[in-house]
């Protein structure tokens, strides 16, 4: 990988880090599974869960949107799994994970739109909320971000090399 990029968009391991959008956008993707991890949260803590069950309803107007929502974090989950383990001597299966790291989200992308449109087009609601238009704006914005930005491209190529002393052991 050609160092086209300041020292400090690189890791220990000299291969690129998720830049702030692509975190911004992976958080983003992760609101249902947030949502959620808070709810339970607060319940736990005794206190009334009402405001982030409000929020829950404002955004996701029935259990079936918010289910699918939830389902949609599968992939961006996937690639943190894949982020947590991204070292030199990493599995095979964890480079691949990476590698595959724009498709799967462009993945959430689309699962995020099919959150919106699900429910309405299975009559379980009648309309989409505003929320819901603003959701499939985003995720074609996001689409739109992933294929157009080489700095995507390049850090899903970037995969830590493993050194000369690991290969020897191998």
């Amino acid at each position: 990988m050609s160092r086209v990029y300041p020292f400090s968009a690189y890791d220990k391991y000299m291969s690129l880090k998720l830049d702030s959008n692509m975190w911004l956008i992976m958080v983003y993707f992760l609101r249902p599974f947030i949502l959620k991890i808070s709810t339970i949260q607060m319940g736990r803590g005794g206190a009334k869960s009402g405001s982030v069950s409000g929020l829950k309803d404002l955004v996701y107007p029935n259990d079936f949107g918010f289910f699918l929502a939830f389902v949609a974090t599968i992939p961006v989950l996937i690639l943190f799994f894949a982020y947590a383990k991204r070292k030199p001597g990493a599995a095979d299966y964890v480079k691949s994970i990476w590698r595959n790291g724009r498709k799967l989200l462009v993945a959430a992308a689309v699962l995020n739109v099919i959150v919106v449109f699900a429910p309405f087009m299975i009559h379980i609601t009648h309309s989409i909320n505003v929320y819901g238009w603003g959701q499939l704006a985003v995720a074609i914005g996001v689409i739109v971000y992933f294929y157009r930005s080489n700095r995507v491209t390049d850090t899903f190529a970037d995969f830590p090399k493993e050194s000369d002393a690991d290969q020897a052991k191998h």
